[in-house]
Parts: structure tokens; sequence; C-alpha cells
């Protein structure tokens, strides 16, 4: 402190107090005490006048009188001080830079001079002064002064201590070597708080050693982390690492807030596998029952001992499959933090959601090939074609899904799936479309022997008719269709419930009977206006006019006013170019090839591929259609379905059909066209009027069931025949609500609710029942939220959860519930004061519940 400041404060002292007593031991000030201007005080030094007689001469001076006594020798302990009564009413001054210090930060207890003083490295930067400033409180200790020097040299915005613990982990140069500690640690001994960190550590987590390093705290955290979710009993090798009672309790509540920052779980990652690999892990897991890890969730390793063992459970179960508990384990995973996408980070979180999305799709499937145990037994054709629109379709839509989420894993390295692939090949295959076919067979060949129709289903070759002339009709109304090549009624399905998902998107599926063969050119002539169909030269002719190509379809739809587009010109089109398009005809057909073009050929191992991508097109399209383009009256459909397995086919596949018949003048794995083509018990026949509109005498040939003709090219991807899958040819109407106060076309989040009255938290572990008040349905999205316990600041108090509510069970039942636990901090809890548990959108962040608790420790303490 300079000296005109000096005078300042001390004459402030002096006109504010009869008695001063300024400390100088070092005599830091001895050489400027005679130039200060004291006014009429007298001042005492303490080196030259008797304690007593100092004492006297304060004790006899008059009321008016004032004394500065300067004390430039050490003060005497209390016992031997004959000044202690004066102190008791007198006030201390001080000079010193410690004193600067107290004063610049607004800290007012002369008690803490000391300590000041014992940091006096850290203060003698005014930059790390003044990040200092921006942490400290006037109702600071020692202990806060350190853990706000700890979090500057940390550069940290706040100085809680648990954020100091991961910062310091997270700076750890090499992630993959927890021996080598950061360098920025090595400034807590430059600036002597260290030994309060430990100090600090073994307060919050219980753990103290006579060399505490770094390495080794972080080992008793995830130790005490990962023993603390078993579900039995500790491995004894890790025993020894646990920490206890409150320790353990504020360590999870502590790697809590490690996995939950976006900034820094890449670090928790790394270190994690770090330790994993110290403790050798993996020599304790494999001992464990899987069981016992299911709400672990502090290792990678773990993920991969449980993907294995879920895999053993559901082959060796087969259709017997508990398939709602296999569902919520694998939801909970994904739920939890190795496998939960949103993160992102060096961990493969993708391939581990993918692995649980295998699991739960295979779960499924095993578990809908169990419920049809007894077979494909319907009545009629009508209830056969209903069950199919209605359930027997997720057996492809459950295969497509497992063998895109095996794909992912199986490009990562992984075989954890290698032998349930296998296995779901083998149920999918024999268990389901062999005997779909062979329930089916009687049906198709009734219907190709009379008449190719369904009570109650559209013929595809009347779509036009029945569909779009309405529509057109009328003089201001138009339509537009998209049509995907072999966008089979499974994808279609996974589309709809795509757009209804969305806000004021409204989307209706239905069927109609494709044409047989199932092949495009006469699927896609029989979506056109027409009155008849001709086949000549391998080309179908519509009413006389070619519809081969673009140029062909677009000359028979402008005679009624129409036009044609390819997709992805369409996608291409400015705003207004494409209105301008759109508005100039009363009926656009927008064609889309992306399966057939990428299937029926050399690359017919990307079917599903080709299917992901077209639902995902085909989601843009008709959104942008519907919003910027101002369309309406839009749909979607197909030319045909199709038939896809990833096993190669076998020669029981192929058909007995040896020769073909001399009248052949188009041949294909799944059909024969020509004319005279006779009969053959390994086939249907039928002339193409019965199953089309083709007015002409040709004829065709279907192999029965799955079978080929031949194996020439491709034989993975099928179309053409007569398989529920070829032959159900969606009809998809969208609609777009442009009523901003169209609530009955709104989605949102399903709705959550806290169930109970009991608010009141008495022990350090509480659990709580949450629950979905409402359905899950095409308006009501599934939600996903982060759970904890927060105080009145809004920060957690305990550990984070992350809860998925989806069921859409229509009543009110049990998987409509969760039972979160949560783990309080081991800090002290006042419960005048406000704390609640709330539930955060893990995606948006938005607050969707929050229910105010009571923290009431001091019962169950009394019992510690």
């Amino acid at each position: 402190m300079d000296t005109d400041r000096i005078q300042i404060a001390l004459g402030r002292f002096l006109a504010e107090n009869r008695v001063v007593f300024w400390s100088d031991p070092d005599k830091e000030f001895e050489d400027i005490l005679p130039g200060l201007d004291v006014g009429d005080a007298a001042v005492i030094r303490t080196s030259k006048s008797p304690a007593l007689e100092t004492k006297l001469t304060i004790a006899s001076g008059g009321a008016g009188s004032c004394f500065l006594v300067y004390e430039d020798q050490p003060r005497p302990m209390p016992a031997d001080d004959w000044l202690l009564d004066i102190r008791l009413y007198a006030k201390s001054f001080a000079a010193d830079r410690s004193t600067h210090v107290l004063e610049d930060l607004g800290l007012h207890s002369p008690a803490l001079r000391d300590h000041i003083a014992l940091r006096s490295k850290f203060f003698a930067s005014q930059e790390r002064l003044t990040r200092f400033k921006r942490l400290v409180s006037a109702k600071d200790n020692e202990v806060d002064i350190d853990r706000k020097i700890m979090a500057s040299l940390l550069r940290l915005d706040n100085a809680d201590f648990f954020g100091i613990v991961i910062k310091i982990f997270d700076e750890f140069p090499d992630q993959s070597d927890i021996s080598r500690p950061p360098d920025v640690f090595g400034e807590f001994a430059r600036y002597d708080v260290e030994q309060s960190f430990w100090s600090q550590v073994e307060a919050a987590f219980d753990f103290s050693d006579p060399r505490p390093t770094l390495g080794n705290l972080l080992i008793r955290l995830l130790v005490t982390d990962f023993t603390r979710k078993l579900n039995g009993k500790t491995p004894k090798a890790l025993e020894h690492l646990k920490l206890r009672g409150q320790g353990a309790s504020n360590t999870a509540v502590c790697l809590a807030q490690w996995q939950d920052s976006h900034a820094r779980h890449a670090s928790f990652d790394r270190l994690s596998d770090a330790v994993a690999t110290a403790i050798r892990l993996g020599d304790q897991v494999g001992i464990v029952d899987p069981e016992y890890l299911e709400d672990t969730r502090t290792f990678a390793l773990i993920e991969r001992r449980l993907a294995s063992g879920l895999r053993d459970r559901i082959i060796d179960t087969d259709t017997a499959v508990d398939v709602e508990e296999v569902v919520s384990l694998c939801r909970r995973r994904k739920d939890g933090y190795w496998a939960n996408e949103s993160l992102g980070g060096a961990a493969p979180r993708k391939a581990y959601a993918r692995t649980y999305d295998a699991l739960e799709h295979a779960a499924r499937l095993f578990g809908l090939r169990g419920a049809y145990d007894s077979g494909f037994s319907f009545r009629t054709v009508e209830e056969f074609w209903q069950a199919y629109e209605t359930d027997l379709y997720r057996f492809d839509q459950l295969y497509r899904h497992f063998c895109e989420a095996a794909d992912h894993v199986e490009s990562q390295g992984w075989d954890v799936l290698k032998v349930l692939r296998q296995k779901v090949e083998d149920v999918y295959g024999n268990g389901y479309v062999a005997k779909l076919a062979t329930a089916w067979g009687p049906f198709a060949a009734k219907m190709i022997g009379s008449k190719w129709q369904i009570p109650g289903v559209p013929n595809q070759s009347r779509f036009y008719e029945k569909r779009i002339a309405p529509i057109v009709q009328e003089d201001d109304k138009r339509a537009i269709v998209i049509i995907s090549d072999a966008f089979r009624y499974e994808a279609a399905k996974e589309l709809a419930d795509q757009l209804n998902s969305r806000d004021r998107m409204e989307a209706k599926l239905t069927t109609q009977l494709g044409v047989l063969p199932s092949f495009t050119a006469l699927g896609m002539a029989s979506l056109l206006p027409h009155e008849k169909l001709e086949f000549a030269d391998g080309t179908i002719y519509v009413d006389g006019a070619s519809s081969s190509g673009m140029k062909g379809r677009g000359n028979i739809l402008a005679k009624h006013g129409g036009g044609v587009i390819r997709a992805e010109e369409l996608h291409a089109m400015s705003r207004d170019e494409g209105r301008r398009f759109l508005k100039s005809h009363k009926v656009v057909y927008v064609y889309h090839n992306h399966i057939d073009k990428t299937a029926d050929g050399a690359d017919e191992e990307k079917a599903f591929d080709a299917v992901r991508r077209t639902i995902d097109d085909i989601a843009s399209l008709a959104i942008r259609i519907l919003g910027s383009l101002n369309g309406t009256n839009l749909f979607v459909t197909a030319d045909h379905g199709f038939l896809y397995q990833e096993s190669s086919p076998t020669n029981v596949d192929k058909n007995v059909v040896e020769e073909k018949p001399a009248g052949v003048v188009l041949a294909k794995k799944r059909y024969y066209i020509g004319t005279d083509l006779g009969s053959h018990a390994g086939a249907w026949s039928a002339p193409l009027s019965r199953t089309s509109k083709v007015t002409d005498d040709t004829e065709f040939w279907v192999p029965k069931g799955t079978s080929r003709f031949h194996f020439m090219g491709g034989a993975r991807f099928l179309h053409g025949g007569a398989m529920l899958q070829e032959i159900c040819v969606p009809v998809l109407r969208i609609a777009y609500s442009k009523d901003k106060d169209a609530n009955d076309v709104k989605s949102r989040p399903v709705q959550i609710t806290v169930l109970g009255s009991n608010n009141r938290i008495t022990t350090a572990h509480r659990s709580f029942n949450l629950m979905q008040v409402e359905p899950v349905s095409d308006r009501v999205r599934p939600l996903s939220v982060t759970i904890a316990i927060v105080d009145a600041d809004g920060r957690p108090v305990s550990d984070i959860q992350k809860v998925t509510f989806d069921s859409r069970t229509v009543a009110i039942s049990e998987d409509w519930k969760k039972a979160v636990r949560f783990t309080l901090a081991g800090t002290t809890f006042d419960k005048s004061q406000e704390y609640s548990l709330v539930a955060r959108n893990a995606e948006t962040k938005v607050q969707e519940l929050i229910y105010h608790v009571v923290i009431d420790l001091a019962f169950a303490r009394d019992f510690d």
C-alpha cells in the first residue's frame, strides 16, 4: 500500500476510533511513520513503551484523547497480553500487501490476512488477482479462498469443487497415461494450494493416501462409481479401491456431471479406458453374470460384455424370448452414457447404439415369429391381406432394421452379431418367408386362376381412375403423385410414421393390389390414365402409346393436362421454379428410382441402404412440395414391391421349371411373358388380361412361392412374383395444414408426471416413479429427458439420469412408468431451502417437468 493510501486509511481509522492498533512486526512501515499526519493522536511504539505503561497511559487519557499504538514487535499470546482488554474495543489497522489484497477483494475478516499472506505468490499477479475477484465472496473462508485460487488457475467460471476435479482430469496431456499429471496441476504446488487440494479431496471423497496422485484418485473414483451400480458382489480385486459413505455419494454426483458435460465428456471416455486397462477390468467382468452389469455405465467395456450376454440370451431363448425385457434393457443402455449418440466424442457411440438396435429388432422379430408359431392360417384372402397390412409386414420391417443396424456394427470390424445374424436369417427365411409363401400360395393360385381381386382392395390398374381423376376433374384442383420404383409396403409404413410425427403433416396409408407379374414396365403403365394396355416387343402400350421411359409417360399424361419430372430435378428447382412447374399442370407424376436402380443389379447387397435413402428422400420431397412449393393432394405409391434376403439363395430356391417355354419373349428370374406358354406344375400361369388391363393374348408365368426361374445376375433382390411383399402396393396420401391453430395435426413430446405425493427425501438414495400420462402416437412423440435433483440456483445436488418415455400401449400400463433412483451429494442440506426434481428434454434442453422436494437428512444421519 503506498503512503498516500496509508495516510487516507489511517486517518479514517483514527477519526472513528479512540484507540487504533497498527500491527507491523516486520517494521515494514517504520520509516514512513514520522511523516504521517495522525492529528491529535498520541503515537505509542510498543518496542519503546512497556505494556503496563501503555495500558495506564491509555486508561488515564481523557474521553477526547486518541491513541495510535504502533506494534513494531510480535504480538504476545493472549495469556501474556496486558493490552488484551483494550484490544477488545480498539480497532486494528494494517498496511501490508496482504491487507491491501483483503481490502481490494472486499474481504473484511482480519483473520484472513495471514492466509492471504501465505498465498502471496498467487496474488502478486494483477491478472490472477483480477480472475480471482470474479469468484470471491465477502463470506469466504480460508478453504473457499484456496478453492477459488484453484478455479482461477484452471480458468473456470465458478469454483465448484467437482468442476475443479473434472477440469484437472480434462487437462491430462496424454489421456491414455494416467501417471502423468497435467501441467496446470504443477501450478497448484507453485502457488501453495496443492496440499489444500488434497485436503478438500479427502473432505469430499473420503480419499486419503500418504502420497496421493491424480492417477490413484481417478482409479478410486471410477471403481467406486462402477461398483456402486453393480447388482451383485464387488469383485475381490476391486473391493479395496472403493470409496465409502459420503465419498461414494459425492463420486456419483461428480462423475455424473463429468459425463453430462458436452465440453469435457471426451476426456472421461479416454481416461476411463485407461483406468479399465490399469485395473484389468476385462479379467474382472469376464466372470460376472451380465445381468449384474445392467445398471453400470462407468466403462465402455461393460457395453461389449452386456451386448454379448444379451445376444446369447436372445439366441438361447429363440422365439420364446422375453421381448419386453430385452427392449427395456436396450433402451436403458441407449439412454445411458456409452450408447448415447447425442454426446458424440471419440467413443464408438453409434456402433454401441446400433448394436442395441440390432438386438432389439432381433428380439422383436423372434417374438413376432413366436406369436405365429402355429403358422399363418386365415380363412379368407381379405383376412390374409389385412393381417399383412396390420401385422405381418413387421417381419419384413424388423428384418430390414436388423440388417441395417448389423451392417453398421460389422463395418466397425465387430463380430458381436455374427452368430445372431445367422439365426435371424434362419428365423426370417425359414420361419417366416417360406411359411408365408406356403400359406399364401392357395389364395394367390385361386386369384390367378379366376379373378385377380380382393374385396375392399382397389386394383393398381385403377389407381388413376379411382384416386386421381376425381380430384383433377374439378377446375381448381391439382394432384401430385410420387412414384418410387420398388417402394414396398413396410417402407411406406415407416415413411407414414415419420411424416405423422412432424408438425402439421398427416399421412394416411392404404394399399392396392399390384398387377402381376409385378415388374416395373407393367406397374408404371398401370398407374397412368388408360382404357386399355397392350404388350408388344417387351413394351407396354397405353391406349396405343408407348409407356416406355419418361418421354413416353410424359406424352400420355400430357393428354390429361399432366406432366412428369424426376425427383432429383424437382429437388434441384428453386422455390419459384418448382411452383411454376406444379401450377402449370393438373397432375404431375414425380418419378423416384433408387431402390430398383441400386438393388436390381450388381449392388443388390445395398438394397436396404437404398430403402433408407428412399424414405428420407421422399419425406424431404413431400415436405417441400406441400410446404414451400404450395402443392396439394399429394400421393406416394410404387410400381411394385420386392423380396430380399441377405443370404444367398440355394438350389432349393430354384424352380423346378428346367426350360423356358418356346413362346417366351421376356424372361426374368420371377416371371416369363409370351404367348402360347402352356402350363407347368412349378409355376402359376394366366393371361395378362386377368391380372392387369392388358387386352391382347399375352400370357405369363410366375414361379410359385419365392422360387426363381434362374440365378442369372443378382438372385437376392427379387420382384415380379405374387408374394405379398411384391404385390401389396402402398398408396400414401399426405396433407399439410398451414393453419397455425391446427392443433390436431401438431406433434409434441409425450407429457410426464411424478407419481405419488411424498416429496420428502430423508436418505442419501431415493427413487421416484415417473410416468407418461398418455400413449405415444403419430402426434405424440417419445420423450428422452435428463433428470436430476437441483438446488435453487439450478445446480445438481444429485447424480444425473436419462430416461426415455416411449410406450405406445393405449391403456395405462407398467411400461408407462419409469423408476429413477438418485444419489445425493454428500453435503449439508437445509430442509428450509428450495430443491426440485427437474426433467429437461435431452435434445432441446427445455424443461419438461419440475417437482419440488424437501431434503431432510437429519433423521437418517442420526444413525450414521
